[in-house]
């Protein structure tokens, strides 16, 4: 109660500002009406209205499960490589352009897993100051951007039902098996990666949490992404895919 009770006298007095004459470029204060009396007179579809005013960006965060707006922070190694001309999803079995998906997505695996401390630390985006000053913190909810769960426009995008459409083409019984063992591992450690990248951005929110347990989720994020990227070569090699 304490509490929305303030909310509303800060709204009332948002808006007392708001419409005061006193506060109006070149415009008088008329003698029989003072700002006060804009207090009786708010509307409760004005104070609705008001509503976002009363919000922090850290009760954004808080509501929305992250600990930042989306926008404000960005990772020191620049996020996933810039992709042009990427073939969209289809049905049945694939093209030649639709399976290059593949090929990208696995690059771009590869370009995180160099790149793995820099692409899992975020921090204010422009800051140019130090680590400490720039509030960066490690992040490996970037790793999802990568494993085709942030965008429809990320290349392994439903990479698994690719895969699935892509089975006709393999040439002989052998390949086949081993094709479809590793497509069937890629389902599960691809949401295995996706789930430990979310638990990992929780940071010391989690149970026993700490710099040492984020490391330790981090790694654990790592190792998923690494066995992912050996089944998608396992993958284009059954497909005779060049990377």
């Amino acid at each position: 109660p304490n509490m929305r009770s303030r909310s509303v006298r800060s709204m009332i007095l948002l808006l007392s500002l708001a419409s005061c004459p006193a506060l109006q470029p070149g415009q008088r204060l008329p003698a029989r009406r003072s700002c006060s009396t804009i207090e009786s007179t708010v509307t409760r579809r004005a104070l609705l209205f008001t509503l976002p005013l009363a919000y922090s960006t850290a009760a954004h965060g808080a509501a929305t499960g992250g600990g930042f707006v989306e926008g404000q922070f960005a990772s020191v190694g620049g996020g996933p490589p810039k992709i042009k001309g990427l073939a969209p999803l289809t049905k049945g079995e694939p093209s030649a352009a639709e399976l290059n998906r593949l090929v990208v997505g696995y690059q771009r695996l590869q370009f995180l897993l160099n790149n793995w401390d820099a692409e899992t630390t975020v921090c204010i985006k422009g800051c140019k100051g130090a680590y400490e000053s720039c509030g960066c913190v490690r992040d490996p909810l970037v790793v999802q951007s990568y494993m085709g769960y942030k965008s429809m426009n990320d290349p392994l995008f439903k990479a698994g039902d690719l895969m699935l459409r892509a089975s006709s083409l393999i040439q002989n019984d052998a390949d086949f098996e081993r094709y479809n063992d590793a497509m069937e591992t890629w389902n599960n450690k691809a949401d295995a990666g996706n789930i430990m990248a979310y638990v990992s951005s929780w940071g010391e929110a989690n149970p026993g949490g700490g710099q040492d347990n984020i490391l330790r989720y981090l790694e654990k994020s790592r190792k998923e992404v690494v066995e992912s990227a050996n089944l998608l070569k396992v993958i284009l090699d059954c497909l005779n895919i060049t990377v």
